[in-house]
Order: C-alpha cells, then sequence, then structure tokens
C-alpha cells in the first residue's frame, strides 16, 4: 500500500498561529487532522518545519485504540488533550528549522530529530531537539526513536559475546534489537507469526527465523538444550512473554520491551521459572539508572544515527510512505494489516 507524495510549501516569517494541522485521536480507532499552533518562538525555543515522522506500531497504536494505561501525559511535554481522548501524542518528527530563539543553539536550516507529535510545522523547548548529522536521510533519522528504545533494551540487558538469544517480535523495535543483537550473540533466532516479517528479516543474518509454534524446537537443537541466556520479547503480544519465559535457561534473563497497555498478561510462573531462577526486565525509553552517569539521551540519539547510517532503511524498515494528508489512513492500515506493515512514515514533502 503505497502513495505519491503530495509536496507541500516551504518558507516561513516564525509566525504561524493557526495554519497548521496535527494528527488527533479523538475517539477509539479514529485519527484525524486537526488546526494546530505554531507561534513565534521564545528564548529556548526553535520552529520546525516537519518533513517527515514515523508511527510508533507500539505506542501510539495503543493509545489509537483506546488501550493505553498511561497514567497521564506529564512525560511527552509536547503532547495535548487528555486520556483516554482526545490526544495529540506522537515522539518522532524530523523537520528543518525555520525560526530561532535568542538562546538556542541551533540555525535556520539545520535539519533536527524532535520529540513532538505529527504535525506540518511547529514550536518547541530545544531541550527536546536533536541535530541531524549532515548529509544524513532523514527518511532515516525518523527512526532514531524507535532505535534508541530497541538500543536501550540492549544496554539494560546487553547479549554478550557468545550468548544464544531469542527476540520474539519483528516489528520496528523487534527488528532493531535482533540487529543489535546479532553484534555479539553466538546463535540468534527470531519469533515472529507474520510470514511476511519473517522473509523480511532476512537481512539481520539470524541463524533461525521462525513461527511461535516452531520456537521451542528451535531453541532446542540451536541452543543446545540450554535454553536462552536472553530473550528480549518485543512482539507486544501478552501471549509471547510466557513463550520467552519458557524457552530461557537457568540463570536467564527475559527482557521486556513491549508495551501491553490494558491488555492482561497472564502468566504461569512454574515451578520451572523459580527451579531457573529467571529474571523479567522491564525496559523503556528511558536511560537505566546504573548508566546515566555515562548515558542519556544526546548519547542514544548519536549511537542510533551511527547505526542508522549502516542500515538499508529503504530496503529493510520502510513498507508504507503515506502523505500526511492521509494520516488516518496510515493508522487504519497498522490496525488492520499490522502483518504487512512495517516502517510507517508520514511525509510532508
Amino acid at each position: 500500500m503505497e502513495y505519491d507524495v503530495i509536496a507541500v510549501g516551504s518558507g516561513s516569517t516564525g509566525e504561524h498561529p493557526m495554519n497548521e494541522r496535527a494528527v488527533w485521536f479523538s475517539a477509539p480507532r479514529t485519527a484525524e487532522l486537526r488546526p494546530a499552533e505554531a507561534p513565534a518562538p521564545g528564548p529556548h525555543q526553535i520552529q520546525v518545519r516537519s518533513l517527515c515522522s514515523a508511527i510508533s506500531a507500539g505506542s501510539e497504536m495503543n493509545l489509537y485504540r483506546g488501550e493505553g494505561d498511561l497514567p497521564g501525559l506529564s512525560a511527552f511535554p509536547t503532547s495535548e488533550g487528555h486520556l483516554p481522548f482526545p490526544v495529540k501524542f506522537g515522539y518522532q518528527e524530523v523537520g528543518v528549522v525555520e525560526a530561532v530563539g535568542s538562546h538556542v543553539d541551533y540555525e535556520v536550516g539545520e535539519h533536527v530529530f524532535c520529540f513532538h507529535p505529527h504535525q506540518t510545522r511547529f514550536t518547541l523547548d530545544s531541550s527536546l531537539v536533536w541535530r541531524i548529522p549532515p548529509g544524513f536521510d532523514p527518511k532515516r533519522a525518523a527512526f532514531v526513536g524507535l532505535f534508541g528504545v530497541a538500543l536501550n533494551a540492549c544496554i539494560t540487558t546487553p547479549p554478550l559475546t557468545g550468548d544464544c538469544v531469542v527476540v520474539s517480535g519483528l516489528g520496528v523495535i523487534g527488528t532493531f534489537a535482533a540487529y543489535l543483537a546479532r553484534q555479539t550473540a553466538r546463535r540468534l533466532i527470531l519469533i515472529e507469526p507474520s510470514i511476511t516479517r519473517r522473509d523480511r528479516s532476512s537481512w539481520i543474518g539470524a541463524d533461525a527465523v521462525v513461527a511461535p509454534e516452531d520456537a521451542a524446537e528451535a531453541v532446542a537443537e540451536l541452543f543446545e538444550g540450554r535454553g536462552a541466556d536472553l530473550s528480549i520479547e518485543a512482539s507486544g503480544a501478552p501471549p509471547a512473554l510466557q513463550k520467552a519465559i519458557e524457552l530461557t535457561g537457568t540463570e536467564g534473563t527475559i527482557t521486556v520491551a513491549s508495551w501491553y497497555g490494558t491488555r492482561p498478561v497472564p502468566l504461569a510462573l512454574s515451578q520451572e521459572f523459580h527451579l531457573r531462577r529467571q529474571r523479567i526486565v522491564s525496559t523503556g525509553p528511558t536511560v537505566p539508572a546504573h548508566l546515566s552517569p555515562r548515558w542519556d539521551r544526546t548519547r542514544m540519539r548519536a549511537v542510533s544515527f551511527d547505526h542508522l547510517d549502516r542500515i538499508d532503511v529503504d530496503s529493510h524498515i520502510i513498507t508504507h510512505r503515506v502523505p500526511f494528508a492521509d494520516a488516518p489512513l496510515a493508522y487504519q492500515l497498522l490496525d488492520v494489516s499490522a502483518s504487512e506493515a512495517l516502517g510507517v512514515l508520514l511525509e510532508h514533502a
């Protein structure tokens, strides 16, 4: 499902009070474009004209479906509205700086990645903005937020050299986590119910890519009966967490990169779970506390840019490019045909 890109105008005087549009979730499974503001920037702000943005098939789709269980929006300062609806939510916008405040170290014309919902033009605090390396493809940069989630999982519970690793779920985050795990894992098994996504993951070079019902046999064979040293659960499917526990060996770790939202996640923590002394570790967008003296969001972004520069995002990640004017259709696509979609971009020009 591909769309032709619709070009939009450029140029700015820094004043766009109500001429812009933003994506809002107004009811369960209902996305719409609403008028938005882009005022002239204050001293510590910049104004950005959007080029493209990536939809998060995890957190955004949870809110789109009415399944988000966030306590509030305080952790997302550029979001608007109230939970569950209506809400403006997103965090992967790439654009061009059009105006800057007096205390901002950015220049007009720079390309930037912004922690902001999907919107044609917007103004935000410069602390929520990161420079994109010169010459870096904006389409690659749009995935730096999701790559950061996968990176966070892999620095929270690093796959050690020689480890046997399982990654469950080959959405964007799972795909990036599998790519990172491949750097050090001796054996790597990927689990994904969609044959389309399994085929698309061949570039990673896993030792086996299997459907969930075939995972136990593959782990027993390739991991020599020991079970996984590390399982990364990135599918967002509640039953996958139980499967990850079963596939992980003694003293092994199950890292949960999924946000299940309001969907219940029933677990059978049998005697095997206790005898194996397994760890279940949650991970997300924030830097682990024990790494915070050395790692922050700026370093996470820089490492993500380094890796995205090596990945053929056009071939391996992006499956759909949708004009911003058709943004509601992009959410419908991810809702009803998720197995056929991977990276979905909203494009402004």
